[in-house]
């Protein structure tokens, strides 16, 4: 039987496989760590930070990795798009630097690939700022059906209206 450590490298840190990743950021692979596998995983993960894969960024912001800070912000001047929205949000969950709030309202209306607003809408509600949430509902009337719906449903409402309106569209 493997133990967590190498079942979260297997599963985390060498997930490259569509079958790995298509269920998103495994972070439950994260909570079975104990606490010195914790601390060997922290230090693995800020060793494969880059701009190609944002699962170490947002590992990192989930364990709130103090260390990884000088790394992310190194990360965050060089992005764009949803990575720049996703290494904010992991900076974010680390140390709430209010910056990051500014960075996320002038970057999110720049990203008009659907799949990466969808990607990132998942991270505005722990923002808990008032103009990222109004800037959330913005979405709720995307044209994009996907984006309207995963905005409504990330907002934690009812999605039917959404539904039956992109029903009637066709």
């Amino acid at each position: 039987m493997k133990n967590n450590l190498d079942l979260f490298r297997k599963e985390f840190l060498e997930a490259n496989t569509w079958a790995q990743r298509k269920d998103g950021v495994p972070l439950y692979l994260i909570d079975n760590l104990a606490r010195e596998e914790l601390k060997i995983a922290e230090i693995e993960l800020i060793k494969v930070l880059s701009l190609r894969d944002n699962w170490p960024i947002v590992g990192l912001g989930y364990i709130k990795s103090k260390d990884a800070l000088p790394a992310l912000y190194n990360l965050l001047e060089k992005s764009k798009g949803a990575m720049k929205v996703t290494i904010a949000y992991s900076i974010f969950q680390i140390c709430q630097d209010p910056k990051m709030i500014e960075i996320v309202l002038e970057t999110m209306p720049r990203i008009t690939n659907e799949f990466e607003l969808i990607d990132v809408l998942y991270y505005l509600p722990s923002f808990k700022d008032k103009r990222i949430t109004d800037l959330h509902h913005s979405y709720r009337n995307h044209k994009d059906y996907l984006v309207a719906y995963n905005a409504i449903r990330y907002l934690g409402l009812p999605t039917d209206e959404v539904i039956e309106k992109f029903r009637d569209k066709k």
